[in-house]
């Protein structure tokens, strides 16, 4: 399985379950291929995943919607976008710079541009680059970032990403996230708390992605304490809760009842100070 696949598959979950996740637009890259993998994943790993990716969505959704409408706009800067479509249901005072993989970055570009002449999706103002978040030095990635916010404030938001990085590498972005924002900026991110290392089900998901993985497209299996978020002294944090959590409030027939059979994430919104 390759990253870029997840990204397809984190998509068609948000689709199953639009009432939750809010995006009316997920939808829109369904296909064939995912909707034959997504099965195996299931079975497999959780049958939960659906709803918690869509239960991910809602949060980041509900938290930015707020904060730009405060602001009456501003940019989302969003790493490792993969086929997420937040902009598109923000109001178009909301500018959007994706950052991703070259393909995924080349291929939804191609795509956005044509759906929005289609009049499939709403016109909004997007800016596309590609980045190898592993390979590119804190300097360089600011470098080519900066220039590119037309309208501040901003709110970062990288979900799905850590779990595929080393550490170095989060500490790189961490510093990124601090030079390119100002005081009361939002950072949004997520990750696994090492304690999910002892579930059942993340040994499961790790058990999936060794046994499926393309050899050619590595990732590292990272989990991240709470103590690493409260320590980056340019931010604090604003609010943190779980999907395990947010399923009590926006899924609560969902049947997920316990918290250590569900893959479950942790979610932080950090404000800079």
């Amino acid at each position: 399985m390759q990253i870029h696949e997840t990204a397809f598959a984190v998509s068609t979950y948000r689709s199953y379950h639009e009432d939750i996740s809010k995006d009316i637009y997920a939808k829109i890259w369904n296909n064939s291929a995912t909707d034959a993998l997504i099965p195996n994943i299931l079975n497999n790993v959780s049958k939960y995943e659906a709803i918690l990716h869509s239960l991910r969505n809602r949060f980041f959704y509900e938290r930015m919607n707020s904060f730009f409408e405060e602001n009456n706009g501003g940019t989302l800067i969003n790493f490792g976008s993969g086929f997420s479509m937040y902009q598109f249901s923000f109001r178009n005072n909301v500018s959007t710079i994706e950052i991703d993989k070259k393909d995924i970055i080349d291929y939804k570009k191609e795509k956005v541009d044509r759906w929005t002449i289609e009049g499939k999706l709403p016109n909004r103002n997007i800016q596309y680059i590609a980045i190898d978040f592993n390979d590119s030095s804190t300097e360089k990635i600011v470098e080519l970032l900066g220039p590119m916010i037309e309208k501040e404030p901003t709110f970062i938001l990288i979900e799905g990403v850590f779990f595929f990085l080393d550490r170095n590498t989060t500490n790189k972005l961490c510093n990124v996230f601090a030079a390119l924002q100002k005081p009361g900026d939002r950072l949004g991110c997520v990750t696994y708390l090492p304690e999910v290392e002892n579930t059942k089900v993340y040994q499961r998901l790790l058990h999936y992605f060794d046994s499926n993985n393309a050899t050619n497209d590595s990732f590292n299996h990272q989990t991240i304490p709470h103590s690493y978020f409260s320590d980056i002294k340019e931010y604090t944090i604003k609010e943190y809760t779980d999907e395990f959590e947010l399923s009590k409030i926006f899924a609560p027939k969902s049947g997920i009842s316990d918290k250590d059979e569900v893959l479950n994430e942790t979610l932080y919104l950090l404000e800079k100070t």
